[in-house]
């Protein structure tokens, strides 16, 4: 037996149906992100600067505005050589160093020894 929608269910649904044929008609996709957590305090920052109210306002024009480049310009922005793959923090620098003694005291014999130089 079928469930029978309350008014309230059925304007829902009316709502959510009519929300997603606009949305096909004017060619919107939902996108969903994930952030880094300073990327995103980065984007709070920029936000606060330029008056956008709205992170997805944000990142429309960010977006428009790297489309309308050409596309050298779009490669000079999206190219970051100076942009490191990772940042090493100095706690997780001396947490790595902990446990790499650690493990040396539980096993020796794989430290690396320097080797001498030969004089003269």
């Amino acid at each position: 037996m079928a469930e029978k929608k309350t008014g309230a269910a059925k304007h829902s649904a009316d709502y959510r149906d009519r929300e997603k044929k606009e949305a096909e008609r004017l060619g919107i996709e939902k996108m969903t992100r994930v952030t880094a957590t300073r990327t995103k305090l980065g984007m709070s920052e920029a936000m606060q600067v330029y008056g956008f109210s709205q992170l997805q306002e944000l990142l429309q024009d960010l977006h428009l505005s790297l489309l309308a480049c050409d596309r050298e310009e779009q490669a000079r922005r999206l190219k970051r050589p100076d942009a490191p793959a990772f940042e090493l923090l100095p706690k997780l620098a001396r947490q790595f160093e902990e446990a790499t003694r650690a493990e040396l005291k539980r096993d020796p014999g794989d430290e690396v020894i320097t080797p001498l130089l030969a004089a003269g």
